[in-house]
């Protein structure tokens, strides 16, 4: 049974010790402040690899307000952890009530490391605008994004949702990676999953990153993409000529396809051409992983799915 406490109970349950404390917030969030003696598992990545985490036999889960870290309580204790907290309110009411919260110590910066997305996308949007003599006005006119909203994005103030990405790219005419290019010419990148940059969907049940360099212009792009439990994400044709490849590597998912319907299990694959729309929609069980490919004559595309 899942324990929800109190951030004085909590306190007190810390201080008799053997507590693994598990803050599942987002980088992002951990880089404001945590509870001292917690380490950092997003929930997705929680989600995703569940053994990778080593959760300890009494688990105390945080996030930001207490609806995540109930979510992967659950998980855990499904999972058979014998002892599992969820601290009520979260981050939140740990400040509020007054405790003292720690830092996080910046980590060395990695050679080469990569601009924030937020930074990366600003960037983009405010070039291609220039390129092409486009007011704000104009840019929100063929987009249908808000002025304010471009003028956010391009200061970097904001990390745009996916949809608004793609109707800005639409607008620009250009593939959605282009919005995501980073500087860099370094033959090899590593992309690590603790400090990836997610675009998230409206409804914050999709998710997605990049695992290529958009700047290196070459003829692929690999996506992964997190899908949450019984989620749906309906994605728009692609370019004509595109092709479109899905590997399921657990659980289950349903894919449609205009009026085609299928399920797949682990292991199963489909490929299509991109000019229909596709719908993915996942089925009861665990759905770690989904890769899927978009290729045509001049340009291949790799996408991944994975649960949130």
């Amino acid at each position: 049974m899942v324990r929800r406490i109190a951030a004085r109970d909590a306190q007190q349950l810390l201080a008799q010790g053997g507590v693994d404390v598990v803050d599942v917030r987002e980088p992002h969030e951990w880089a404001t402040g945590h509870v001292p003696g917690a380490r950092l598992v997003p929930l997705g990545q929680l989600r995703a690899d569940p053994d990778g985490a080593h959760l300890g036999s009494r688990v105390l889960f945080i996030c930001e307000r207490g609806g995540r870290s109930l979510q992967a309580a659950q998980l855990a204790e499904a999972r058979g952890t014998a002892e599992v907290y969820s601290l009520d309110e979260g981050t939140a009411g740990w400040r509020g009530a007054g405790l003292r919260i720690e830092q996080p110590k910046a980590p060395p910066a990695e050679e080469g490391a990569a601009p924030e997305l937020d930074a990366v996308v600003g960037t983009n949007v405010k070039e291609l605008r220039a390129q092409r003599g486009y007011t704000l006005d104009v840019l929100a006119g063929l987009s249908g994004v808000g002025r304010q909203t471009l003028g956010q994005i391009e200061l970097g103030r904001t990390v745009p949702s996916l949809g608004t990405l793609w109707k800005i790219a639409r607008a620009f005419d250009v593939p959605f990676a282009a919005l995501l290019a980073r500087p860099g010419t370094a033959e090899t990148r590593i992309f690590r999953q603790a400090s990836a940059k997610r675009i998230v969907g409206a409804d914050g049940r999709f998710s997605t990153r990049a695992l290529f360099s958009p700047d290196d212009k070459r003829s692929f792009e690999f996506y992964e993409l997190w899908l949450a439990g019984h989620g749906r994400e309906d994605a728009e044709p692609h370019a004509p000529g595109t092709r479109e490849n899905l590997v399921v590597n657990a659980g289950r998912l349903v894919i449609e396809l205009g009026k085609e319907r299928y399920e797949l299990g682990k292991g199963d694959a489909a490929s299509s051409p991109s000019k229909r729309s596709w719908a993915f929609k996942r089925r009861l069980g665990t759905l770690h992983n989904v890769q899927t490919t978009q290729c045509d004559r001049s340009r291949r595309k790799r996408r991944e799915l994975r649960p949130i």
